[in-house]
């Protein structure tokens, strides 16, 4: 296949190398390269580049990615972490092993940063980015939140479904063991912590807590006044985010392996997302993206937040695989007819991607499970709620609690339908979600909501609606991360003369994979089914025993949850 001549990327790319000559005075260290490597070095994310340049001797939380070898899966993602892992002990300081995507996490200044793109096999440095938080029969007699009614959970709980035997992973701040999660039985299945040390509170934070409150609460100390939205749920407690709703890209991707490595021994089928970071230019660059994409492939449903600044949605919600969440206002009315859109709700088409939200749920004054001492109860004192018998709970609004909602009305579809696969859960989703806002004159803005208002008992008494997603590309690093257990495939292409190549003619042994290829290659005719999942090492690592606390959180703000 023709090669292109130096392209302006990689011109862009040697000048920011020369201009940091000026500032560094040596590199980490000195070992000879041929000139080719300078050729065939790896592209270096621009939001780091603009790093390097503005400080060279600052430490960067980066991803170091590897190219991916013709070998077993498992074995090779493994392998490939942990040379990833090696280049950052050489080059900065190394943090953690990401064997999801055959990368390692940890800190590089802009000398270590430069000799990571120019050391053999890597495929890309990327910015770890800062991740944030977004902010028997059921009785309904002492109901007083209005959520539940107006996404028509309360009319499937009448049908005997409450999301029994279905496991939500919460990657948040932390779930606290409230009586509402833990009575009369414990339905916090398992717990672990890819945040920071771990304190005396269960949930530090108090957001994580809430989110799972409004998945799975069922009403236990309020006497059923405030239940969620599938109140027999399970949960499983994946700590990404720390004390102050903060996080790294790494650390939510570590908790995506570990929902992957233990979905079959808790029944993991949802990973709820209520946080996010601002999405690269296009969601083909992000890591981010690639680890919830496998999570798709691998049978997880994938919920996460459009964002809360009202502006570009964020990632992973960028990503156009998963279901992403916008929040409408109900009101406090069970009635939709004077719903409105929040005001807050993010909205928009990514580079590459498709319009995001792909459909709304009540996010305004969101009331659910609190959790005593935690940074948000002692922020926010006035978002207190008693019940009539006087035990307490908290009102939170944002994207986040949205996102939640359709957490739970997922996993009232999975108990339904048990066989679904996330194409399929997202397909009925969608299709059955509907309009609100009409009766009150007002006029929402169809790029803000998507498909519509989720419908809890539209979407369980649904027939199939076929798959969604396709015609999707991956992620450059999902595509990456599958390349040795897709190789042998039959390969089908969308344009057989595209950019002047005749792409009949190529095979795996003879195909040159750079982004032409992965655009052009028809990716709905692969044979998902037939990868070999189950031979990935990811059981293998000491996840429960890791410590996180030397990784650099940023110190942002719980802004996106003081809304109201």
């Amino acid at each position: 296949m023709a090669r292109t001549p130096v392209s302006i990327a990689f011109a862009a790319r040697i000048a920011l190398v020369v201009a940091l000559a000026l500032f560094v005075v040596a590199p980490v260290f000195e070992a000879p390269r041929p000139v080719a490597a300078a050729v065939a070095g790896a592209p270096i994310d621009p939001r780091l580049q603009q790093q390097m340049l503005t400080n060279p001797l600052k430490s960067n939380p980066v991803i170091v990615e590897m190219e991916h070898i013709s070998s077993p899966l498992g074995a090779a993602n493994l392998q490939l972490a942990q040379q990833a892992f090696n280049l950052l002990q050489l080059n900065g300081q190394a943090q953690v092993a990401l064997p999801l995507l055959g990368s390692a996490a940890g800190l590089a200044n802009a000398a270590g940063i430069t000799a990571l793109s120019l050391a053999p096999g890597v495929a890309y440095v990327h910015f770890d980015t800062p991740v944030r938080a977004h902010d028997g029969n059921i009785s309904t007699a002492n109901l007083s939140t209005a959520y539940p009614r107006a996404v028509n959970a309360d009319r499937v709980w009448a049908l005997g479904r409450s999301g029994q035997g279905v496991t939500v992973a919460v990657l948040d701040s932390g779930i606290t063991p409230d009586a509402d999660l833990v009575q009369p039985t414990n339905r916090i299945l398992a717990r672990v912590n890819f945040a920071n040390a771990t304190g005396p509170l269960d949930d530090p934070g108090g957001h994580g807590t809430h989110v799972a409150g409004t998945i799975a609460g069922n009403g236990w100390r309020s006497a059923g006044e405030y239940i969620g939205i599938a109140p027999r749920a399970n949960l499983a407690d994946v700590r990404v985010l720390d004390e102050n709703g903060n996080g790294r890209a790494s650390s939510v991707i570590l908790g995506i392996q570990w929902a992957l490595a233990h979905r079959v021994q808790y029944n993991i089928r949802v990973l709820n997302l209520s946080l996010g970071a601002p999405a690269p230019g296009t969601y083909r660059l992000d890591p981010l993206s690639a680890a919830v994409e496998m999570a798709w492939e691998r049978g997880l449903v994938i919920v996460a937040a459009v964002g809360n600044s009202g502006g570009a949605p964020d990632s992973p919600g960028a990503d156009p695989y998963v279901i992403t969440v916008g929040a409408t206002d109900d009101r406090q009315t069970a009635a939709v007819g004077d719903d409105l859109v929040g005001w807050f709700s993010s909205y928009g088409t990514p580079l590459d991607s498709t319009a995001k939200p792909d459909l709304v749920a009540p996010g305004r004054r969101i009331i659910a499970v609190r959790a005593p001492g935690s940074s948000l109860d002692r922020l926010l004192p006035d978002h207190v709620v008693a019940a009539n018998n006087g035990s307490t709970y908290f009102r939170l609004t944002g994207t986040s609690m949205a996102t939640a909602v359709v957490s739970g009305v997922a996993a009232l579809l999975l108990e339904q339908q048990p066989g679904l696969t996330p194409d399929q859960v997202k397909a009925i989703l969608t299709g059955t979600a509907r309009p609100f806002g009409q009766s009150s004159g007002s006029s929402p803005n169809p790029a803000a909501i998507g498909s519509g208002l989720t419908d809890a008992f539209g979407a369980v008494t649904s027939v199939s609606r076929g798959r969604a997603n396709r015609g999707h590309r991956p992620a450059d690093p999902t595509a990456r991360s599958l390349y040795p257990a897709l190789r042998g495939q039959p390969l089908t292409w969308l344009n057989q003369t595209a950019d002047g190549v005749i792409w009949d003619g190529l095979t795996w042994d003879n195909l040159a994979w750079d982004n032409l290829a992965w655009d052009n290659l028809a990716w709905d005719n692969l044979a998902w089914d037939n990868l070999a999942w189950d031979n990935l090492a990811w059981d293998n690592l000491a996840w429960d025993t890791s410590k996180w606390s030397n990784i650099a959180w940023d110190n942002l703000a719980w802004d996106s949850q003081q809304l109201d």
